[in-house]
């Protein structure tokens, strides 16, 4: 769990260089490119359709959960801001079943 935590925030951190490099793909490849084709009449998707779709939503719940942990919002998360985050959402809090206790 610890290790899905420490890749959860490096995976973070590389969202900026991830945003400005694909800035830079986009305005070098032509215009016509840049937008991916709409599924068809079918609903049908392209790999490469399915993939950018997953890679959108997973972007949007990184910046959200961000967005929580800011608490000052200033665009930055301080060690103070993920140790609160940490003390309030203890990891599996909610995943796992309540137990009475054993005898």
């Amino acid at each position: 769990m610890r290790h899905t935590a420490v890749f959860a925030l490096f995976a973070l951190s590389l969202l900026p260089a991830t945003a400005l490099a694909q800035a830079d793909q986009q305005a070098a490849a032509p215009s016509s490119t840049a937008v991916s084709p709409a599924p068809s009449s079918s609903g049908a998707l392209t790999r490469e359709q399915y993939i950018q779709r997953a890679e959108q939503r997973a972007a949007r719940r990184a910046a959200a959960q961000f967005d929580r942990m800011d608490a000052d919002h200033d665009g930055v998360l301080e060690p103070s801001e993920r140790r609160a985050w940490r003390s309030q959402h203890p990891r599996g809090a909610g995943s796992r079943p309540a137990q009475p206790p054993s005898q």
